[in-house]
């Protein structure tokens, strides 16, 4: 090509560049609970509620208000007569079981305090409870926790906000609403219609077109975006960290184990441990996963993993009350095989072996299967698709047979004479039978080229808890 030809053509490209937007506007569909607004009603009262939104996030609650003042948390002491608090009714009890209020936790930081009350409206069990908190301004806050941290499980409940100051000569007092209260509730995942995974469930056809062209989360915020929550308990080895309900209410212990693959599974646990009040404890090691195989790593991190095999060994000895455990892993990922030893018999031996070294008081080993794979380029043609305006899901799609990994793991599982080892596969709710794809109703289905998003790996939580159901 001439120098003339290449001047046209990178001409050409940078006023390619120039119409087209960098970055396309895509839907973002609301997933917080609505906000009930309200009138002015008590002058003088800087708690009074202009707005409150109560209600379910994924699997978290979210408490969101504004006042018509401005207020500090240190001015919500006991005994001051200031206070902003949410009356919780279960089912269709008549009157509060339980109420959840700001609080000053000390230096002026808010934080959140949970009461039981007796028919009577007497406290009989009063704590601080684990929350998120943000305050954009001094009019307003918003928090988030776990349903269990207010005894609440799926089901209807029904809320009124109701804010007191000490006014003189008595106090201000507002609800929200007014009159009567919110009615609302709880499921094990609270998304839109079709979010994600619930755009192919498999029971009925699932559309909303409001997700089309939706990206939640970006490529840019997924890469960046941690497993979710877990709260750590050791860390020594074998590193545990603790996700579902607390101890005190739980019903059963489980257990996650395996690499980063199994880590990435959390999220979809998480909602099956609200929705079934399970307490789950993780065990996860990069590269690292159950089995006596040894990991095709450099030295040190094969004697690394080697030690936190051994430790967990142990770690469900000294824990017999773990009854159910979850295994997942890289698919594919190499292991160095003896001389003159069949790669795959050498490597479905050694998953059987170690999950029969692990004790009789764990009853259920679950297999989750490995989910597929996206292709390098996944997130650069999401990018170029929305910027094109066209639908990211169908435009980078690759194919099933390039994204879906023989699981060695789950030919084990279904080996004869197993009976505690069953096998989950959820593979048909990021594929179909030909192609997979990188967005699922309108989330991203990954945040590399092999772990899930936190966000979509929720999603699946409802299907996984069907699944479970069956063994469990």
């Amino acid at each position: 090509m001439n120098a003339a030809g290449s001047f046209l053509r990178i001409f050409s490209f940078a006023l390619v560049a120039l119409l087209v937007p960098a970055t396309a506007p895509a839907a973002t569909p609301n997933r917080d609970p609505l906000p009930h607004a309200d009138q002015p009603d008590s002058p003088g009262n800087p708690l009074d509620l202009r707005s409150v939104a109560f209600g379910q996030r994924g699997t978290e609650l979210v408490l969101r208000f504004t006042t018509a003042g401005e207020w500090q948390p240190s001015q919500l002491v006991a005994g001051s007569g200031n206070a902003v608090c949410v009356q919780i009714h279960y089912g269709t009890q008549r009157t509060p079981r339980s109420r959840i209020c700001v609080v000053d936790r000390g230096e002026n930081r808010a934080g959140l305090a949970f009461a039981r009350l007796d028919p009577f409206g007497t406290i009989v069990e009063n704590r601080i409870i684990a929350a998120t908190i943000s305050r954009r301004d001094n009019r307003s806050l918003q928090a988030a926790f776990e349903p269990s941290s207010a005894n609440l499980g799926p089901g209807r409940y029904s809320w009124q906000a109701v804010s007191t100051w000490a006014c003189a000569p008595r106090a201000c007092t507002d609800r929200v609403p007014d009159n009567g209260n919110v009615i609302a509730r709880l499921r094990p995942l609270a998304e839109p219609r079709c979010f994600g995974a619930a755009s192919r469930n498999p029971r009925f056809r699932c559309r909303n077109r409001n997700l089309r062209m939706a990206v939640m989360p970006s490529p840019d915020e997924a890469v960046l975006s941690p497993n979710a929550r877990c709260t750590i308990v050791s860390m020594s080895v074998p590193y545990t960290c603790q996700f579902g309900v607390r101890a005190a209410i739980a019903n059963r212990t489980i257990a996650l184990v395996g690499d980063s693959h199994a880590a990435h599974w959390r999220g979809a646990l998480e909602v099956v441990a609200q929705a079934r009040r399970w307490r789950g404890f993780s065990l996860t090691r990069s590269g690292c996963p159950l089995s006596t195989a040894p990991p095709d790593l450099p030295r040190a991190r094969r004697e690394s993993c080697a030690r936190w095999r051994r430790a967990v060994r142990r770690w469900f000895t000294r824990h017999p009350q773990v009854k159910t455990v979850f295994v997942s892993h890289l698919a594919g990922a190499g292991v160095r095989v003896p001389k003159g030893r069949s790669r795959d018999r050498y490597t479905i031996s050694s998953y059987l072996r170690a999950w029969g070294s692990l004790p009789k008081t764990v009853r259920q080993i679950i297999v989750l299967r490995d989910t597929p794979v996206a292709s390098v380029n996944a997130s650069i043609c999401v990018d170029e698709a929305l910027q094109r305006r066209r639908q990211p899901d169908f435009a980078c799609a690759i194919s099933r047979r390039a994204a879906v990994r023989r699981d060695l793991a789950v030919v084990a599982a279904r080996r004869p004479g197993m009976p505690r080892v069953k096998v989950v596969d959820l593979t048909r709710f990021m594929c179909s039978p030909r192609l997979c794809y990188p967005v699922v109703g309108g989330v991203l289905v990954h945040k590399d080229k092999t772990h899930l998003t936190p966000m979509f790996a929720a999603t699946l939580g409802p299907f996984l808890l069907q699944r479970i159901s069956r063994h469990i």
